[in-house]
């Protein structure tokens, strides 16, 4: 990928509140640029989306999100559902004042950006879905510890290292019982109501979102394009940050052609 001719934007924290819950939010809070917001995974948190999110935060305001429970944010009284979680990632859109992000999502938070989107495609331009679960071919809690078990030995030891630290501090308890609503949930009934544009991205070696799956969910999908990383396994945004770029960015440059110049309206105001 070439290199952007604009600098980087540091990310920061900031605590928003979204549907009744405290959202711990790294952003670069930059709304002339076009705005796309990360979803981490089942047991991760945004730390999972850094590499990622620095790349993008070149040409690009990003936020990457802690839903309730995950990273730093405090623990709800109970799991939330999917579809729950994807109602406080519109609450997220809505907090911040987003005007029609692009949302991305990885493993589980794809499911979660699928239930944002069917619910309020209003609020988005778009969606993008790397490593999306749950191949209906291993919805069990065993089949899907085997296809992570494999993934792991395609990991570098940094992704591993932070996929461990997260889910210690997730615990156990919290881990199985959101396993049970992301085992629950059809990704693929789901992205039937996802009328806005979406792109749908596997890393090649990746065992958790199979070739055959994603094909079947861009299939389903009412506008969505697939594509494949070389070489990569389920953690693209965290280990390979740039190819994974690369593969989002035609894509993202199509839908920000469609938006209204940012600079120009702050101008006008």
């Amino acid at each position: 990928m070439s290199r952007p001719s604009e600098p980087s934007v540091a990310l920061t924290m900031r605590r928003v509140h979204a549907g009744g819950h405290a959202v711990d939010v790294r952003g670069t809070f930059a709304p002339q640029r076009p705005p796309i917001v990360l979803v981490h995974g089942i047991g991760m948190s945004a730390e999972y989306f850094l590499p990622f999110a620095e790349v993008m935060a070149a040409t690009h305001d990003v936020y990457a999100v802690d839903l309730p429970g995950y990273g730093g944010t405090p623990n709800p009284a109970r799991a939330l559902t999917v579809a729950e979680l994807g109602g406080i990632v519109t609450e997220i859109v809505v907090a911040l004042g987003l005007d029609a992000p692009v949302l991305i999502g990885h493993s589980m938070g794809c499911q979660i950006v699928a239930h944002a989107v069917a619910d309020h495609p209003e609020l988005s331009a778009g969606y993008v879905l790397v490593g999306p679960t749950v191949d209906p071919r291993a919805r069990s809690l065993p089949r899907q510890g085997l296809r992570l078990l494999k993934d792991s030995t395609s990991e570098p030891l940094s992704s591993n290292t932070v996929i461990f630290r997260n889910y210690l501090r997730m615990g156990p308890l919290r881990y199985l019982r959101t396993a049970r609503y992301m085992l629950a949930d059809h990704t693929e009934d789901t992205i039937r109501r996802c009328p806005i544009p979406g792109l749908v991205i596997r890393g090649e070696l990746d065992p958790i979102a199979s070739a055959p799956w994603v094909r079947e969910l861009v299939r389903l999908a009412p506008n969505a394009a697939l594509l494949e990383v070389p070489g990569g396994p389920h953690a693209l945004q965290h280990n390979q940050p740039e190819q994974l770029a690369a593969a989002c960015m035609p894509f993202l440059t199509s839908l920000a052609r469609r938006r209204p110049d940012a600079s120009t309206e702050a101008r006008n105001t």
